[in-house]
């Protein structure tokens, strides 16, 4: 995207020489930055924007972290084996122990090839793959613990494992945009990977420009409980025990809930079809 065509997109901007306060969001392009009021825009405008004009100030040091020339700058890398990438965004509080909370990551993490911070709060965790590797419920509860040590609060993505060549740069930035776009459609969970936005991910472009589901959309009345009890079904993969349990729901309700939306919109939660369609349409 050119200067020109953010301009006509958002003729509200400005071009200036340095970098605004963090009121705005400052988008660097051909030397300059392209400033934005953030009270303007969407989170999720902020998040692809940021994505597409990424910050030049990365907060690492290139030298001793060759896995960051790879995957930014197309440097070499003489390495070998299949790796993923682990992002992570951490919000951090006031007093925050980064020193600490550093090598408590090194020490979990045995197979860590490198590991550095992107920006001031997101960084990437590049795992070398062996047997023993963790899985997405080991991870969540690894986060979660560390969250709570240090008084933080960590939403990541666990990447897919490639081989370490030519094409691994071109999977790490899409798996980047994957991460940016799909953490605010988490309702919930903090630690995910592909599986779990794929479905929502590959497929609410189509959803938002149907004709069809847009007027379905409108005709079909889905309250805050109904949202919740689709969302729990889902996590809970369709097993209605499950779902109540979360919903803190007598079972029998939640019957009679199911009951009754089937009546008035002719969709079975109970069916798996009807329950993607159901969340799809929550989530669009």
């Amino acid at each position: 995207m050119t200067i020109e065509e953010l301009i006509e997109l958002y003729p509200a901007g400005k071009i200036q020489q340095t970098k605004a306060p963090s009121e705005a969001l400052s988008l660097p392009i051909d030397g300059n930055y392209f400033v934005l009021a953030k009270e303007t825009l969407r989170e999720t405008e902020i998040r692809l924007l940021e994505t597409l004009f990424p910050a030049k100030e990365y907060f690492v040091d290139k030298k001793n972290h060759p896995w960051f020339g790879y995957l930014f700058n197309q440097t070499t890398l003489d390495v070998e084996g299949t790796f993923r990438i682990i992002q992570f965004q951490l919000k951090k509080p006031k007093a925050f122990l980064q020193a600490e909370w550093e090598n408590s990551i090194i020490e979990i993490f045995p197979n860590l090839d490198d590991f550095f911070f992107i920006r001031e709060n997101d960084g990437a965790l590049i795992e070398k793959y062996e047997k023993n590797h963790y899985n997405l419920e080991e991870l969540q509860s690894i986060f979660l613990t560390l969250d709570a040590d240090f008084d933080s609060s960590t939403t990541v993505f666990v990447g897919n494992y490639f081989p370490a060549n030519e094409h691994l740069p071109a999977l790490f930035k899409e798996e980047q945009q994957i991460f940016k776009t799909e953490a605010e459609n988490l309702r919930g969970k903090s630690t995910f990977s592909l599986p779990d936005v794929v479905l929502h991910y590959f497929t609410k472009e189509a959803m938002n420009q149907s004709k069809i589901v847009q007027t379905f959309a409108e005709q079909l009345v889905l309250t805050s409980e109904i949202q919740q009890i689709i969302l729990a079904l889902w996590r809970n993969q369709g097993n209605i025990s499950s779902a109540a349990k979360d919903l803190y729901m007598h079972r029998n309700t939640l019957h009679y809930r199911l009951e009754k939306f089937y009546e008035q919109t002719g969709l079975s939660l109970k069916k798996m079809d009807d329950l993607v369609f159901c969340y799809l349409l929550i989530t669009k």
